[in-house]
């Protein structure tokens, strides 16, 4: 328990720090977190006994950024097909890889990169107090949701969530944290005091958020439990690895930005 507060201190230091920055030091930071899940992913599709295209899919992992940055969506779509040819490709002309390498390896590319392409494009917005709005409302709403799970399961829990996906996930903590990433991304709205809509908006887009967050948090438990790992990584002492710290957080980033783009005209 020492070692993830000492871990979850840091891990919100380094975060404080890159959103006081915001700029090219966010968006260097980006792409760093995406490239480490990129990593993380890769080595753990590894371990369920599958070669992985590692060339190709760290090449089109880099490129999908500054796609994104000089020709929009648009240049991630280029850099996506390019991929997906060239691990075919790549299967094609070596026979060390089977067809599974080019499905997992595509895959690695959609989860996590894609979410990771949608948090570039959230920190890419010109309006950096909207962009630093959408980033805190997704934290917030993610972990909050997190963290009210795990001490309201832990106290209350009794109802098995998804005993096949995730053991220790509880109905009652579910609930918990359905109930805190509701109410924390509300008052989080109140802290910004954000006027575009009514208050009630900000709640249930929290409540929104929460369930996707615990939907992301799902997603991640039911991969590591496909390719037989506990973690996707070490990095984080007491966290696990990367992707295992922001799996809830990326699931709630396209609908964050999909909800400020209707309503904030970005």
């Amino acid at each position: 328990m020492g070692k993830r507060i000492i871990s979850g201190v840091v891990i919100v230091a380094m975060l404080v720090g890159l959103l006081i920055l915001q700029g090219v030091y966010l968006k260097i930071g980006v792409v760093l977190i995406g490239l480490f899940c990129q990593y993380e992913m890769l080595h753990t599709i590894r371990q369920g006994g599958t070669k992985t295209m590692d060339v190709p899919v760290y090449a089109a992992a880099l490129a999908l950024f500054p796609a994104y940055y000089f020709w929009g969506a648009s240049g991630v779509l280029y850099v996506y097909a390019l991929a997906l040819m060239a691990l075919f490709m790549t299967r094609t002309l070596c026979d060390a890889y089977d067809y599974r390498s080019v499905a997992y390896s595509a895959l690695s590319l959609l989860y996590p990169q894609l979410f990771m392409v949608f948090f570039y494009k959230i920190v890419c917005v010109a309006d950096e107090a909207v962009s630093l709005r959408m980033i805190v409302f997704s934290i917030m709403a993610a972990s909050s949701s997190d963290t009210f799970a795990y001490f309201v399961g832990r106290a209350m829990g009794k109802r098995k969530l998804c005993p096949a996906i995730s053991p220790n996930k509880t109905v009652e903590g579910a609930v918990g944290g359905l109930l805190g990433g509701t109410v924390m991304t509300g008052l989080t709205a109140l802290v910004f005091g954000e006027t575009a809509l009514p208050l009630y908006a900000y709640f249930l887009l929290g409540a929104v958020l929460a369930a996707l967050s615990q939907f992301g948090d799902l997603a991640s438990s039911l991969t590591k439990r496909f390719f037989g790992v506990k973690d996707f990584g070490k990095l984080i002492p007491g966290h696990g690895g990367m992707l295992d710290r922001v799996c809830s957080i990326i699931f709630v980033l396209p609908v964050t930005f999909l909800f400020f783009k209707l309503f904030y005209g970005i």
